[in-house]
């Protein structure tokens, strides 16, 4: 198409170098934050299956990645019955503040990029239950190997993130607190968020972004629970021989991704009742009760020593009148 044929469709040539300079800025800033970390992470050791790239105080924990990663590589083949023929690194991140360079996520302890068979680790939440080193290895090599065999476009990212935390029993590269699992609320009050707003990015919200690991977890659990392991096995082999998630869930299960969710939601709800949920949080309620009683009790002190305060002044000046 020539200037002429731009102008006539209303193409801003103008518009169209802002935002391809702008993504190239973005990619050079992407680019430099991981040389940044390679650069700064000062020794390595390696076999013929893995590179671990470490800051120099983490030379054991290196040594126990390199001996964890045999055992780890064959038991997720296992799973899915595919080879692991790449050789990744694993780099092992001492500080948070160096880690967050990149993420800039708090609630983040890992990462995978298929892309340059990259894992990185914030070594310092290792120590943090229920986060080992072998558990994410293991989770973040799932997500290294199902990048590997099926594009980003075709495996939404709640499948990717549901798979991987089902195979680590749970656990994956997000940190929650002591708070009560999302899940079961967001159930209770129809608050769930719908599975194709998960096909991509996560949301930014703390709270909104552990829900969705836990609806990408509960779903794929679900899905084991119907069809069995070799049913959500079978839905990856499809994607990596080319069928969209869609109809690879048509050819193993024989719904569509809108009734699978309905299904889901409704075996949620057959699980999930108020009364559950109120007695799973009977202490919350119980210690929000004695609360509130303390506040009654306090209120209604400061009321009477006011009404007494009020009696007396109001004798007083009956005595001034009956005295005058």
């Amino acid at each position: 198409m020539g200037r002429h044929g731009i102008q006539r469709y209303g193409i801003n040539l103008g518009m169209i170098r802002k935002v391809c300079f702008r993504f190239l800025i973005a990619t050079l800033v992407v680019l430099f934050s991981f040389t940044h970390i390679y650069s700064d992470t000062g020794a390595v050791i390696s076999d013929n299956t893995v590179i671990i790239q470490f800051d120099g105080p983490l030379k054991n924990a290196a040594r126990e990645v390199i001996e964890l990663y045999p055992r780890v590589k064959k038991e997720l083949e296992g799973i899915l019955g595919w080879e692991i023929d790449f050789k990744p690194s694993i780099l092992l991140i001492k500080e948070n503040s160096k880690f967050q360079e990149v993420v800039e996520n708090p609630h983040i302890i890992a990462f995978a990029d298929p892309h340059r068979n990259l894992i990185a680790i914030d070594y310092s939440r290792m120590n943090v239950s229920p986060f080992t080193l072998e558990v994410t290895v293991k989770h973040e090599l799932c997500h290294l190997l199902l990048g590997k065999h099926i594009p980003d476009d075709r495996l939404p990212r709640w499948l990717n993130e549901g798979f991987c935390q089902w195979v680590t029993g749970g656990i994956g590269e997000f940190m929650v607190d002591d708070r009560q699992p999302n899940l079961r609320k967001a159930s209770l009050s129809g608050q769930l968020i719908p599975l194709w707003l998960l096909s991509g990015r996560f949301p930014s919200q703390r709270d909104q972004m552990a829900l969705a690991y836990e609806e990408s977890r509960s779903v794929v659990e679900y899905m084991i629970a119907e069809h069995g392991q070799s049913g959500v096995v079978n839905i990856m082999n499809n994607m990596k021989h080319g069928d969209t998630v869609d109809e690879a869930i048509k050819k193993v299960l024989f719904v569509s991704i809108g009734e699978l969710e309905r299904q889901w939601i409704l075996y949620l709800r057959e699980r999930v009742t108020w009364a559950g949920y109120l007695a799973a949080n009977i202490y919350l309620i119980i210690l929000f009760a004695a609360a509130l009683l303390t506040i009654c009790g306090f209120l209604r002190i400061v009321m009477r020593r006011r009404l007494r305060a009020a009696q007396v002044e109001e004798d007083n000046e009956d005595d001034e009148v009956t005295g005058g």
